[in-house]
C-alpha cells in the first residue's frame, strides 16, 4: 500500500516555505527560500512576482525530491492575503510588481469610492482602505501601461498569490482562490459568496479578470512533474490556516505573531458584526471569525535593523532581559490597524535618557506590539466577547518576553504551541480531510506549558493607562 503524503505550501510575506506531512501529522521534510520584498517608497511594498514564483517552485521540488516516487501525494497552498499579482492569461508571464499586502500606495483610489464604509462593512466584513486589494488593482490600471493594455485586450489576469502559483503549477489550466482570498480583495460579498457587482463598479474592476471562487477545500487542478500528478486541493489564506492547525473551535481565540499580528475569535456559524473589527470567512464551510488586525509584527524587527537597532529574532529575549527601563513606543509602521484605522499616524518613541541602551528600546518594541493586541482584545470585551484564554502561534510566539509582556497587559493565560509552521499544518489539516487521512490525533501543533501573567492586575491596569496617555500623545503629534 502506498503512503499518503501532503506537502503544504506557505507562501508568506518574507520566504516561500513546503513541508512535507506524513499520515501521523509528522513534518519529513521541508524548504524555503526567501522572498525579497521591495519598498520604493516608505508607503509602498512590492515583491517581484516571478521570483516569488521560482521560489516556491524550488521549495516545492526540493521536499517533492524527498519523498518516494510511489507516494500518493496531495498538495495545499496557503498564502498570505491581500496581497495581489496582475499576469498575462496567455504567457503567464507577470505585467507589474506583485503588491504586497503592506502596500499603501493607492490611497487615493481607496479615497474615490464613495460607498460609505457602513455598507462595505456590511457587504464585505472589511472596510475601505488601500491595503485591501481592490484599491491597489485600480491604482495599477492607471499607473501600469502593460496591466492596461492587457486589460483592454482581455488578457488579464489579477488574483491572490495562491491564485498565481496554482496558475502555474497547473499550466494555466486552473484560476481560482477561496473565499478567505477572495474576501481580501474588497469586491467579495461574504452573504452570497460572489463577487459584488457594486464594488467591482466602483473600483473599475471587471469580473473577468479575476479568478473563479471555488470551497476552500477543493479541486484546483493537478500538478505534473517528471511523470507524477499531484493533485491540488486546499487554496486558502494564511490566517485562516493558522486557525485551523490551532484547533481554535467556536468560542476560541488565537493570536498569530508573523509579518503582522493577528487577534482572531472563532464565532462559528453566527456572523457578528462590530465597528472597528473585521468579520472573516473561516476556512470550514459556514464558519465566520471576529479579527482584529495589526499592521506590523515581525517587521517591527526588520524595519529597526534597517535604521541600525540590530536585533534577530532570536536575540530579542536576551537583549529585553538586560532592559532597565524601556522605552515608550507606538510602532506604527503602516499606521494603525484594529480598532482604529489610522494611516496617517507613523511609529513613535518616547521616553529616551542618556542612559537608555539598545535593550531598552527592543524591550519597548516588544511591548508596544502587546498593547496594539490588547487594544483590540479589551475592545472585543467592551462589546461582551471575552477571551481568558488565547493560544499562541507563529515565529515571534518562540520569544518568552514577547509572551510573558501579553499574558500581563492582557491578565489572560497564553498557550502557546510547539510548531511555530501554524499556516501549513493548517494547510495540511485542511487537505488530510479530502484526502482520506485520519488527523484527529496529529500532534504536530502540540500545546506547550501555559504562559499566565505575573504582574498584578491592577499593576497591569496602570500600565495600559499609561500605554493609552502614550498613543493620545502620539495621535496629536501626527
Amino acid at each position: 500500500m502506498n503512503n499518503k503524503r501532503i506537502i503544504s505550501l506557505d507562501q508568506g510575506s518574507s520566504s516561500s516555505r513546503a513541508l512535507v506531512f506524513d499520515e501521523q501529522g509528522q513534518v519529513l521534510a521541508r524548504a524555503g527560500r526567501a522572498l525579497d520584498t521591495r519598498r520604493p517608497t516608505p508607503n509602498q511594498a512590492e515583491f517581484d512576482a516571478w521570483a516569488l514564483w521560482q521560489g516556491q517552485r524550488e521549495a516545492l521540488l526540493e521536499v517533492l525530491g524527498q519523498t518516494d516516487p510511489a507516494d500518493e501525494i496531495c498538495l495545499a497552498v496557503a498564502c498570505q492575503r491581500s496581497s495581489i499579482v496582475f499576469w498575462d492569461k496567455n504567457t503567464g508571464k507577470p505585467l507589474a510588481p506583485a503588491l504586497s499586502w503592506q502596500d499603501g500606495r493607492a490611497q487615493a483610489q481607496s479615497d474615490a469610492v464613495t460607498l460609505p464604509q457602513e455598507t462595505i462593512h456590511q457587504i464585505t466584513g472589511l472596510y475601505k482602505t488601500p491595503f485591501y486589494s481592490a484599491a491597489k488593482i485600480s491604482w495599477t490600471l492607471q499607473h501600469v501601461p502593460e496591466v492596461a493594455q492587457a486589460a483592454a485586450q482581455d488578457n488579464l489576469c489579477v488574483g491572490p498569490v495562491a491564485s498565481f502559483v496554482i496558475w502555474h503549477l497547473t499550466e494555466g489550466k486552473v484560476f481560482a482562490c477561496d473565499p478567505t482570498l477572495a474576501q481580501r480583495t474588497l469586491l467579495f460579498n461574504i452573504s452570497t459568496f460572489q463577487w459584488e457587482p457594486q464594488l467591482l463598479q466602483a473600483f473599475g474592476i471587471k469580473q473577468e479578470w479575476l479568478p473563479q471562487i471555488k470551497k476552500t477545500t477543493d479541486d484546483y487542478g493537478v500538478f505534473s512533474h517528471e511523470g507524477r500528478r499531484i493533485s491540488i486541493r486546499v487554496c486558502v489564506g494564511d490566517q485562516q490556516a493558522a486557525l485551523q492547525a490551532l484547533r481554535v473551535v467556536s468560542g476560541g481565540a488565537c493570536i498569530n505573531y508573523g509579518t503582522g499580528a493577528f487577534f482572531m475569535r472563532n464565532t462559528g456559524r453566527q456572523c457578528h458584526f462590530l465597528p472597528g473589527l473585521l468579520t472573516s470567512i473561516g476556512a470550514e464551510e459556514s464558519e465566520y471569525l471576529l479579527e482584529g488586525p495589526v499592521n506590523v509584527c515581525g517587521t517591527i524587527f526588520t524595519w529597526l535593523n534597517e535604521i541600525g537597532i540590530s536585533c534577530a529574532a532570536d536575540e530579542i529575549d536576551a537583549l529585553c532581559e538586560k532592559a532597565t527601563h524601556a522605552v515608550q513606543f507606538l510602532p506604527a509602521l503602516g499606521g494603525l490597524g484594529a480598532p482604529y484605522w489610522d494611516y496617517s499616524i507613523s511609529p513613535v518613541f518616547a521616553g529616551f535618557t542618556p542612559h537608555t541602551k539598545k535593550a531598552d528600546i527592543i524591550l519597548g518594541a516588544v511591548e508596544g506590539l502587546t498593547c496594539l493586541l490588547a487594544d483590540i482584545v479589551f475592545y472585543m470585551e467592551r462589546y461582551g466577547i471575552k477571551s481568558t484564554e488565547i493560544k499562541v502561534s507563529g515565529g515571534l510566539s518562540k520569544s518568552r518576553t514577547l509572551l510573558h509582556s501579553q499574558a500581563d497587559i492582557l491578565q489572560s493565560r497564553l498557550l502557546p504551541c510547539s510548531e511555530t509552521e501554524g499556516t501549513a499544518v493548517g494547510a495540511a489539516l485542511l487537505a488530510a480531510k479530502a484526502f482520506g487521512v485520519d488527523s484527529a490525533q496529529w500532534e504536530t501543533m502540540r500545546i506547550l506549558p501555559a504562559v499566565d501573567p505575573q504582574i498584578d492586575p491592577l499593576v497591569a491596569e496602570e500600565k495600559y493607562i499609561r500605554w493609552h496617555q502614550f498613543l493620545t500623545w502620539c495621535k496629536s503629534k501626527n
